[in-house]
């Protein structure tokens, strides 16, 4: 295993509870790898028995990845697909999907982003208007309009469901909590109703379902191991569900450090780690340190341990000391350096040179071995660092910088869409009503740069002229989407430069990327407003709502460019937030924001508020809190380095304005320069930046057909995350399915008593909303008629699962699958996928290839001649076609799986040639333009 001892410890210490702090770069993600191992070879734990939650998911496929290496290089043949392992949100997410039946929400359920949340409540907030105590809650908490109080409304709606706090048996007079009362229930009342759901409601809904009797029972008896990552940013209600997971066996494991508890804001509270030991009896659980740093160099170890013990932490704080490994040894340089300036231009010409000397003395191969560290990317001295460095010559990456509606591209592409509709004429741009308006002023912005750009661009320029003026016909009945009109732009050069089909990395491909996030925002627009083709009466109010209030309020919010969450992109030096940066590590780290103090806050109408609803998490001393949390993000910012940490600064000793603040000031002032002969720069030894294996998910369905039809579409969709337009041909194929597995999931649970007309009825009515379609009384007939022969000649007494997700870890990418149907037979399983419309020939191989692979995904729990295989149509009287599962049809349609992925890994994506097939495709204007020349 090569394990230290307190590793080792941790391994193996697997009964009953356990307390893990893990230190910086003490081998922690290692650490879970053989501990996980360990169970399922050494204990024998089934994988289904084993629940991991991990921080983000690119951390879960991380273990993912290296679980099953380490199993095939042990030599066993255990599949992980039936671990619960990913984000307690992911996890969860499974839980009530495989509970859907006791769920308030069905099965295709939609879940909100920030931007969905908010929307949804503003585009609702008559609703919440209307309810007793709106007035009296807005007096004494500021906001000055529609979308600020629908902001206000979010942050409470959000605090409530982290604290799992129940509103609905309090008894109050007080107004402003009768408001947040009713408010929760009818934010929740209409979540249901359009079956979505956000991410603090997730959490309530698993917790609400742990409440049943039956559910509780049955995954207190499955979760005979958990193990909790990142414990220090869990919330209340996260705890509480864990806690009635882990009730039978108690085998809980935490893993986390309390120095880097820094999502306070987030509802996360560092009671949860700190009081791990006092939720069982005394003696009982068991608590481990992982105190050596094997990341860093020793003067950095020695710098935060001394910053962490700058304050009295009192008992808010776990005591330990971090330590470098005994047999290690470091080069002779200093490990923490400064750079300054007594003026912000003398500071960037200085961190300028820095930069300069690694590059030229070959100490970095590539700029993104420095990684720079701030509290926020937007403040004015940032940007301002960051142009001086890109003007001469150096590349940044700082997606959340906000300044999305900033770049070229998203300009162009506005001021297209306020020509496009002469209407904006008068409802948009009239100068007298919209003087002064900072959304008015951006969007001649973008006129500006249109009419400079458009000079060039002949065929755009006519085109616009006879769109608009199409668009002011009186016998123009509807005008085609924005999204439709955004796809149609891609044809002219203006646009289609933007597109770098051939560039691999996120920060040369900056402009197709942000065009894809704008995609996604016009999808948004259609879904909350219900709007696609606009019809020739509603264009006036589509555009009013569209630019006035829609991009209007994303402009102001400012939204981020597209983020590759997975890796920085080489060739640029990243600069990140300190909470962007968290569970990273960087060879060189520079960490600027030293102006900042710990801030106390002054005592606010909200807080009276979160006190009386006992929302405040009152484990620290009020007066504390921003103090240890600032503390914490810093230790965590400077924590990050592996070979040099540079602490940065314009440097001011006189005036109100001390500069780096004194709380910085000792330990600033104490480490050398980067020009100090003390440093030793020639001494420098700079790792390369690790390589971290993550496999990419590929599925044949969503992944491998597509890539076969066309491998441009799949850039466009899977790469540069464009939104592809839904297939109405589609929906009614939606429909059975859902049908189909609710009936299934109810007879799982026992909860089917033949009431096929009211879940047809239930989820028909819920796809109207969804699809924005309508299934008239004949289509629900039909699909009565269809599932009630079906259910005639079909025991499903059989029924193992339903919607049974698998996978296969392969050489460079996972393997994914989920299965309509597993039955039990005499000899083993069945799988069965659900088609509707009649059987078609030239399909079916395709159809074939799908159970071919399926039967591949369960080669490690049952042998293939203990798998059947069938086709079921359900529109067609001979519904049922069993397909012969041979071995060597079955590697056959693995290996040509396997040539598909290592082409779409390569990232070879040429078009397909232009054919009848692409006039419905999303891209086909940009391609046919293509094919043309």
């Amino acid at each position: 295993m090569n394990l230290n001892t307190k590793q080792f410890e941790a391994v193996t210490t697997t009964e009953g509870p356990l307390l893990l702090i893990s230190g910086p770069g003490s081998g922690k993600t290692r650490t879970l790898v053989e501990r996980t191992i360990y169970l399922l070879t050494e204990k024998k734990v089934k994988p289904e028995n084993i629940f991991l939650s991990t921080f983000t998911e690119k951390a879960a496929r991380e273990l993912i990845t290296r679980i099953s290496e380490r199993l095939k290089e042990l030599g066993h043949k255990i599949n992980l697909y039936e671990m619960y392992i990913g984000t307690l949100h992911s996890i969860f997410l499974r839980l009530i999907d495989e509970n859907i039946e006791y769920s308030f929400f069905r099965s295709g359920y939609r879940v909100l982003d920030d931007v969905d949340q908010q929307f949804f409540i503003y585009s609702r907030i008559k609703n919440f208007s209307e309810l007793e105590g709106y007035r009296e809650f807005f007096r004494d908490i500021p906001a000055n309009n529609s979308w600020e109080r629908s902001q206000k409304i979010l942050f409470w709606l959000n605090k409530i469901n982290e604290e799992g706090r129940r509103l609905d048996n309090l008894k109050t007079e007080n107004k402003k909590i009768l408001f947040l009362k009713s408010a929760h229930k009818r934010y929740h009342e209409m979540l249901v109703e359009e079956n979505i759901i956000d991410f603090t409601t997730i959490q309530r809904e698993m917790y609400r379902i742990l409440h049943n009797e039956d559910v509780l029972e049955k995954l207190k008896n499955k979760m005979h191991y958990i193990m909790i990552d990142e414990y220090q940013d869990t919330n209340s209600i996260q705890e509480k569900i864990i806690f009635l997971l882990g009730e039978k066996y108690k085998n809980i494991c935490v893993v986390g450090d309390d120095d880097q508890g820094i999502y306070r804001f987030r509802g996360a509270s560092i009671k949860n780690i700190l009081q791990f030991p006092e939720r069982f009896e005394q003696g009982v659980c068991k608590k481990i340190n992982l105190d050596i740093n094997y990341r860093s160099h020793e003067d950095i170890i020695r710098l935060c341990n001394r910053w962490i013990n700058l304050i009295n932490w009192r008992e808010f704080r776990f005591r330990k000391d971090i330590v470098p490994p005994t047999d290690s040894s470091f080069p002779d340089y200093s490990g923490v350096v400064r750079i300054g300036g007594d003026s912000e231009k003398k500071w960037k010409d200085n961190i300028y040179k820095f930069i300069k000397n690694l590059k030229t003395t070959n100490k970095i191969e590539d700029y993104s071995q420095v990684a720079f560290l701030f509290r926020s990317v937007q403040s004015s001295n940032v940007k301002e660092l960051k142009k001086h460095l890109e003007s001469l010559g150096i590349p940044i990456y700082s997606p959340r910088s906000k300044d999305f509606f900033d770049r070229s591209e998203i300009k162009l592409v506005i001021g297209a869409l306020l020509v496009y509709f002469p209407h904006c004429k008068y409802l948009i741009l009239d100068e007298v009503q919209n003087r002064g308006n900072r959304i008015f002023d951006y969007y001649k912005e973008c006129l500006t740069l249109l009419k400079k750009v458009i000079k060039n661009d002949e065929e755009l320029y006519s085109w616009l002229v006879e769109k608009r003026k199409e668009n002011s016909y009186e016998t123009t009945l509807f005008i085609p989407s924005f999204r439709k009109i955004f796809y149609s732009l891609l044809q002219f050069d203006t646009f289609k430069n933007f597109i770098k089909i051939d560039i691999n990395n996120v920060k040369e491909g900056r402009e197709t990327y942000n065009l894809g996030v704008f995609s996604e925002l016009l999808e948004k627009f259609e879904r909350l407003s219900k709007v696609e083709d606009i019809q020739k009466d509603d264009v006036e109010k589509v555009i009013k709502y569209f630019f006035n209030v829609y991009l209007k309020n994303l402009y102001h919010k400012k939204i981020d460019e597209y983020e590759n969450k997975e890796e920085f992109p080489l060739g640029a030096i990243p600069f990140l937030t300190f909470h962007q940066a968290k569970g990273l590590e960087f060879p060189i780290v520079i960490v600027g924001s030293l102006d900042s103090t710990p801030a106390f806050k002054e005592r606010t109408e909200e807080d009276v508020l979160s006190e009386l609803l006992r929302l405040d998490d009152n484990f620290e001393p009020r007066d504390k809190k921003s103090e240890f949390d600032f503390w914490r993000i810093y230790y965590t910012a400077f924590s990050r380095a592996q070979n040099l940490l540079v602490l940065t600064s314009i440097e001011n000793r006189s005036g109100k304005n001390e500069l780096p603040s004194r709380t910085f000031r000792s330990i600033y002032e104490s480490i050398p320069y980067v020009t100090d002969e003390k440093f030793k720069l020639e001494n420098l030894n700079v790792e390369t930046l690790k390589k971290v294996e993550i496999k990419p998910l590929l599925s044949y369905t969503g992944h491998i057909l597509l890539y076969d039809f066309c491998p441009l579409k799949y850039r466009f969709i899977k790469d540069f995350k464009f939104k592809p337009f839904y297939s109405k041909d589609t929906f009614y194929g939606i429909f059975v399915h859902r049908v189909i597995e609710k009936v299934h999931r109810d007879f799982l649970a026992n909860l089917f008593d033949n009431n096929l007309e009211e879940i047809i009825n239930d989820i028909g009515n819920s796809l109207e909303k969804e699809l924005k379609t309508n299934f008239p009384a004949e289509i629900r007939e039909k699909v009565r008629y269809h599932i009630s022969n079906y259910l005639e000649n079909s025991n499903l007494e059989d029924i193992v699962a339903t919607e049974f997700e698998a996978y296969s870890i392969e050489k460079n990418y996972i393997m994914i699958g989920t299965l309509d149907l597993v039955k039990k037979t005499p000899l083993g399983i069945e799988i069965i996928d659900f088609k509707t419309g009649k059987f078609d020939k030239s399909r079916f191989e395709i159809y074939k290839h799908q159970l071919e692979i399926y039967a591949y995904l369960l080669k490690d729990k049952y042998s293939l001649e203990n798998i059947k295989a069938s086709l079921y149509y359900i529109d067609e009287e001979n519904s049922k076609i069993e397909i012969d599962l041979d071995s060597s049809n079955i590697e056959k349609s693995v290996e040509k799986f396997d040539i598909i992925a290592s082409e779409l890994l390569k990232k070879n994506f040429p078009p397909r040639k232009f054919d009848d097939k692409c006039s419905k495709c999303e891209f086909n204007y940009y391609c046919m333009i293509k094919e043309e020349s």
